[in-house]
C-alpha cells in the first residue's frame, strides 16, 4: 500500500497506521528525511546526556542541511546505538528508515557508482539497516516461538531475512517515482521486502 505525503507533519489516524503496518509500524507521523528544522550541531551531540544522543543523531540524518560527512558520523554512532534494543526501537519509532533508505535508493539511482565517497556513504546506510533488522527481530521475534528464538539466538537467520522482516513490519517513507520530492508511505509485501533486503545486503558486503 502506498500513499503520498508531504515533508511537513501529516495526520495519520490509528486506523491508517494499522492499515499500513500489519505488526509493528513506525510511530512517527512525519517523514524523517530532508527536514529543514533546527537541530543540535554535530559537535555538541557527544556532550549531551546519553539518553538524548540517539534522537539527536536521528535529527542529523533527517535534516536536509547536514553534510554527507556529518551523516556519516551519525551513521557510525547509530551502528553502535542500534545494538541496544531500546535505542533501536526508538530510532525505528521516530522514522530512521526514511533517511537510511533515501541514501541507499539515491545511490542505486546513480549512473556512475565508482565514487568512493558516495559508495562509503551508502554502505554505512546499508550496514545501519542490517543492524536495525537484527535488533528488531531480536526484540519482536524471539518471545513466542521457541524454535524461532533458537534460530535467532544462534545466528542462523540470515541478516537479509531479518532486514526483510523489518521492512515488511515497519512502515516507512520513500520518494515517489515521479521525480518530485513527494514521499510515499510504503508497506511492501514480504516478497518485495526480501528483494530490497537482498540488494541492501549486497551493497553492505561488496
Amino acid at each position: 500500500r502506498e500513499r503520498r505525503v508531504s515533508r511537513s507533519p501529516v495526520k495519520i489516524t490509528g486506523e491508517d497506521r494499522k492499515s499500513v503496518s500489519p505488526i509493528v509500524g513506525s510511530k512517527s507521523q512525519r517523514v524523517a528525511c530532508l527536514r529543514n528544522a533546527r537541530i543540535i550541531p554535530v559537535s555538541q551531540i557527544h556532550g549531551l546526556d546519553p539518553v538524548k544522543q540517539p534522537k539527536a543523531w536521528l535529527d542529523v540524518m533527517a535534516n536536509a542541511q547536514t553534510t554527507a560527512d556529518e551523516k556519516n558520523e551519525a551513521m557510525e554512532e547509530i551502528l553502535i546505538l542500534s545494538k541496544d534494543k531500546r535505542n533501536a526501537r526508538m530510532l525505528l519509532d521516530e522514522g530512521i528508515l526514511d533517511s537510511l533508505l533515501y541514501i541507499v535508493m539515491k545511490y542505486s539511482e546513480m549512473k556512475t557508482k565508482q565514487q568512493q565517497q558516495s559508495r562509503m556513504h551508502a554502505k554505512l546506510a546499508a550496514n545501519c539497516l542490517l543492524t536495525l533488522g537484527k535488533a528488531h527481530c531480536a526484540a519482536v521475534h524471539t518471545g513466542g516461538d521457541l524454535m524461532l528464538m533458537s534460530l535467532y539466538q544462534h545466528g542462523r537467520v540470515p541478516e537479509e531475512r531479518q532486514l526483510a522482516q523489518l521492512l515488511y513490519e515497519v512502515s516507512h517513507h520513500v520518494l515517489g517515482i515521479d521525480g518530485s520530492d513527494t514521499f510515499i508511505l510504503r508497506q511492501p509485501t514480504m516478497t518485495q521486502a526480501e528483494d530490497i533486503a537482498l540488494k541492501i545486503k549486497e551493497l553492505a558486503i561488496t
